[in-house]
């Protein structure tokens, strides 16, 4: 068929810095690999030394056969790709503040923040932080990850998008304040888990937007991944078992696409042009006009509950300039 890429195809400045958590598969992996054909300077935030290296392998690979197949029209022609993976297991948030210390030491400048890594789990696993696997990896790791990127980010003038990667089961969530508050549920239900924590996604966004109203340089968006697809929590058969079972239904119905369109999606959050001061915008289609998430992700009250009760449940980790700019959230 002979219909444009929805994805942004034009080049982007070489050496733009973008993050990926979860960048070595699925939606993640094709993210990473279609900025950095872009012309992007890629970090994948990778739980372990194989995945990372793998992912490297197989990106390399497949730009060598987009150039050697002239297939090029949309890319950034050049010797390689300019990608890299780091260590970033979001289950431990002492890995997580590892990472933050690194990228910091780098002098490198965010431009774009994918939050893309999750997970999921039919039974209650927790982290050895003691939260729950699921409210950990999905929300609280990305919040502490973002909060302390949000000074150098706001200190400068470079353009910068956070793109938090979120799903529309947010909006089968009842929002649930203990789970909020402590990562437990009186009676632990693993798609409710999950649920809650995307709808925490876009909570934050919506939060994370009032902080940005006073650095209009920065954005703030979320998408839909399209695909429930790589969550099962590695750990526990049972839950890669009870996975396979949601993947099964979702496809009968109708609920998933592949890794790519969902890749789209995402490039298009984070690089399209026109975006550009759009912030707050949850995205279920690329080029699509934002749509409205449910009601409880506009529930300003409970916007409010969830961030006070995250700033105190990382209140060991958070530094003083992250604090400093979450306070100014009106």
């Amino acid at each position: 068929m002979g219909g444009q890429p929805s994805h942004v195809i034009s080049p982007m400045p070489i050496g733009k810095t973008v993050i990926i958590t979860g960048g070595n598969t699925g939606i993640g992996y094709e993210v990473a690999k279609g900025v950095a054909m872009l012309g992007a300077k890629v970090i994948l935030a990778v739980r372990t030394e194989e995945r990372g290296k793998s992912a490297l392998a197989k990106m390399k690979a497949d730009y060598e056969e987009r150039k050697k197949g002239g297939d090029c029209y949309d890319i950034v022609v050049r010797d390689e790709l300019d990608v890299q993976y780091h260590i970033c297991d979001l289950t431990s948030l002492k890995s997580t503040m590892q990472f933050i210390s690194w990228f910091k030491s780098t002098g490198l400048q965010l431009s774009v923040l994918v939050c893309n890594a999750c997970t999921y789990s039919l039974s209650e696993v927790l982290t050895e932080d003691q939260w729950e696997s699921t409210y950990q990896v999905n929300y609280l790791a990305h919040f502490l990850m973002i909060s302390e990127f949000l000074p150098a980010v706001c200190a400068s003038d470079v353009e910068c998008r956070i793109v938090i990667i979120s799903s529309q089961n947010h909006m089968q969530a009842e929002f649930d304040p203990e789970y909020a508050a402590s990562s437990r549920m009186k009676k632990f239900d693993g798609f409710n888990s999950y649920a809650n924590c995307k709808l925490f996604q876009i909570q934050l966004m919506y939060s994370l937007d009032k902080v940005l109203e006073h650095h209009p340089h920065i954005d703030v968006l979320s998408v839909d991944r399209g695909k429930l697809d790589a969550m099962a929590f590695p750990n526990s058969d049972a839950s890669s078992q009870g996975f396979s079972c949601q993947m099964s239904c979702l496809k009968c119905c109708g609920g998933m696409r592949d890794d790519r369109p969902g890749a789209d999606t995402v490039i298009f959050a984070a690089l399209d042009p026109a975006l550009q001061g759009l912030s707050r915008g949850y995205f279920l289609r690329p080029r699509d006009k934002a749509r409205f998430p449910s009601r409880q992700a506009r529930n300003k009250e409970l916007q409010d509950f969830l961030w006070k009760c995250t700033i105190e449940n990382l209140s060991n980790y958070l530094s003083g300039e992250a604090l400093k700019i979450l306070a100014e959230k009106s």
